[in-house]
């Protein structure tokens, strides 16, 4: 739940600053997954892995180097994957959505759950 909760953020920050706003999908994709981090860690820490015996600090020091690697994961694979879409549907939300959707799940999968499982909130 709070994964989801988190990809939403991100999600509707993400459109907000690329189709109301007109901010570049690289940078939209970038604020976007910064506001979803935050409402992931705080989600996490509270309720889904509360029974860690870190101390707030500690979680954070760690959270933020694996949230680090999965903002550049994210805004990478994006920006990777709406270049390579470019020439056959050009640059729109559609696009840009899509692309999070895919690389979002996979960055999901393979590196924040099994990071935060395992090393943060261990």
């Amino acid at each position: 739940m709070s994964s989801l909760i988190a990809t939403t953020t991100d999600f509707l920050t993400t459109a907000i600053l690329f189709r109301a706003l007109g901010w570049n999908h690289i940078v939209a994709t970038f604020l976007g997954a910064i506001c979803g981090g935050i409402v992931n860690c705080s989600m996490n820490y509270r309720w889904t892995f509360r029974g860690t015996s870190r101390t707030k600090r500690g979680v954070a020091m760690r959270y933020l180097i694996v949230w680090g690697g999965s903002i550049l994961l994210n805004t990478w694979g994006v920006a990777m994957l709406t270049w390579i879409l470019k020439p056959y549907y050009g640059i729109n939300l559609d696009t840009l959505v899509g692309s999070k959707v895919v690389v979002a799940l996979l960055v999901a999968v393979c590196w924040n759950f099994v990071l935060q499982k395992r090393w943060v909130f261990k």
